[in-house]
């Protein structure tokens, strides 16, 4: 129930009205003060002479912020389903309300906005309303916390700063929160930093609650990230791997949901390529790149990944994967993927038999780039390439420096 006492506060703000004006001949300024204020009992009767005073009716105003609350949790409900087009409809309808005055709600409203922008990959539009003034060191009520903690951790994971996203997830209280969607984001983080016993524990949770809701392209999300994590773990014979693939991406294709066909694309594709199949995970990559050309970061994964096949292959010469490089590192520049602009510099230098540039790139600006972002997976990828260059080179000094600034245990046995 919406408290009277602020509406009223928020109409008579609004007419210019003092205390004073608005009481004159129905009660006096001090219990008008606590009328605003939620402190006193007061009639049916007091509230309407007020409200008839400043030309509204309370019950027409209650009614309207009753539908404006339905309408935020219809956006939520429509934000988790990802259909961005019912979504946007309701954000249009509630464009047009005034309901700003009415603190939870109006916050709810503008994080549920920010959250539309991150399901229409608009992430520095996100990035505007997450760190405006509206919730810089500004205490808000814990269901909004909750959710402007959730955000962020979407936000994270989006920007590849995954170490960052369960930072601000694992903030979320799970208790509390009316939202159980949380717990796929949770897992995503968890897989992604390899914890796989708390991934798939978020991941049941988050599969229940998308089965109780019928929300069957999050189910189909689920099930991808459950054979990510299987496979990782080598639970799984790569032939039971291939069949999985095959029926997702035959659910993916009757129910039209491109963009986790292109993710399962590239899952596949990357696990064909962990398996020494570059030619046919070069086709599942190319498949991925060409339906996935408007999401900048994920086509750029597949380009790289699509690179990384035709040179560890062997599949073409050496000029025609350096302009496959340039192209890549072309379409990275222009869209400020930062991630992907170090990979393509770097694989330039590896491809050009560059080897003192290579290995300068890697020590200065990837690792050092990596360990910032906590990106475990490539971190872990690329430093063994660098700590073998050391122990090659009989480098101890560097290398224990290196063990220093990274907080790593090496053996000298690698």
């Amino acid at each position: 129930m919406f408290d009277k006492g602020s509406i009223i506060q928020y109409f008579r703000q609004k007419k210019g009205l003092t205390q004073e004006e608005l009481g004159h001949g129905i009660c006096s300024k001090t219990h008008l003060s606590k009328i605003e204020r939620g402190l006193t009992e007061v009639s049916d009767e007091t509230i309407t002479l007020l409200c008839n005073r400043m030309g509204f009716s309370m019950e027409e105003e209650l009614e309207k912020l009753e539908n404006v609350q339905k309408l935020i949790e219809s956006l939520q409900k429509q934000l988790t389903h990802q259909d961005k087009q019912k979504a946007l409809n309701i954000i249009e309808e509630l464009n047009n309300e005034d309901f700003k005055y009415i603190q939870p709600l109006n916050i709810r409203y503008i994080l549920l906005k920010a959250r539309y922008y991150l399901v229409i990959d608009e992430v520095d539009l996100c990035k505007e309303i997450l760190f405006s003034r509206t919730f810089r060191n500004q205490k808000i009520p814990q269901p909004e916390e909750d959710l402007l903690n959730h955000t962020l951790g979407i936000y994270y994971i989006k920007k590849n700063e995954v170490h960052t996203a369960l930072i601000y997830l694992k903030k979320v209280s799970l208790e509390l929160y009316r939202n159980p969607e949380v717990h796929y984001h949770l897992a995503l983080a968890y897989h992604m930093c390899e914890g796989f016993i708390s991934a798939y524990y978020h991941l049941q949770k988050a599969k229940e609650f998308f089965i109780f809701t019928n929300n069957y392209h999050r189910i189909l999300d689920t099930e991808s990230l459950l054979l990510m994590i299987t496979e990782d773990e080598g639970h799984l014979e790569f032939s039971e791997v291939q069949m999985r693939y095959d029926n997702l991406l035959d659910i993916a294709d009757k129910i039209k949901d491109e963009g986790r066909q292109v993710y399962l694309l590239h899952n596949f594709a990357y696990q064909l390529y962990r398996h020494g199949m570059h030619q046919t995970a070069v086709i599942y990559y190319q498949k991925a790149m060409k339906v996935n050309k408007t999401n900048k970061f994920n086509y750029l994964n597949s380009f790289f990944g699509y690179m990384r096949c035709v040179y560890d292959g062997k599949l073409e010469d050496e000029q025609t994967i350096i302009s496959i490089i340039k192209e890549g590192l072309e379409e990275a520049t222009s869209s400020k993927q930062l991630l992907f602009i170090h990979f393509f510099k770097l694989y330039f230098y590896k491809v050009s038999n560059e080897t003192s540039n290579y290995y300068s790139y890697l020590e200065v600006s990837l690792i050092p780039y990596l360990y910032e972002i906590k990106h475990k997976t490539y971190f872990d990828y690329f430093i063994k390439d660098l700590i073998q260059f050391y122990i090659l080179n009989d480098d101890s000094n560097k290398l224990l420096q290196f063990s220093k600034n990274y907080s790593i245990k090496i053996s000298m046995e690698e």
